[in-house]
């Protein structure tokens, strides 16, 4: 049969439907207004989808913050997760004021790594002298 005039050039075309979110890259952003957001790629390496809550911890020593994730609201010191498509995020403006640091000075995208911690078992954590580079923040 042969082809309609025109269809031979469409024949690649495909819908889109959504293909899921980008979970190789697993980030934490600290915003320079407080905020600090979990990417998606985060979202599922820890994985978030039955959590509701993040309790923050800080080692001024190692430079570091240390993330627990539970869907415990009940926990001590549990800040409640901003859950969005493709994403968490949490309010932090207290934390950052009692430890004194300022969230413009760390703004920027940080590689989580998962530890073992003393008194506090796996956790995931982020070494604040470690802030990606510029090219890797915003991958073109």
């Amino acid at each position: 049969m042969p082809k309609e005039k025109g269809l031979e050039s469409w024949e690649d075309l495909e819908v889109f439907t959504s293909k899921g979110a980008r979970i190789k890259d697993v980030r934490i952003t600290i915003t320079d207004t407080s905020g600090i957001l979990f990417n998606a790629g985060m979202c599922h390496k820890a994985p978030l989808e039955d959590k509701s809550h993040v309790i923050l911890a800080y080692s001024a020593q190692m430079k570091a913050i240390v993330f627990q994730f539970t869907s415990d609201s009940n926990a001590k010191g549990a800040l409640k997760l901003l859950k969005r498509t493709g994403g968490a995020s949490v309010g932090t403006r207290s934390f950052f004021s009692f430890y004194f640091l300022d969230p413009k000075k760390l703004a920027g995208r940080y590689e989580p790594v998962k530890e073992r911690l003393p008194r506090i078992g796996e956790a995931w954590v982020i070494y604040l002298d470690k802030k990606l580079p510029e090219d890797e923040q915003h991958p073109q």
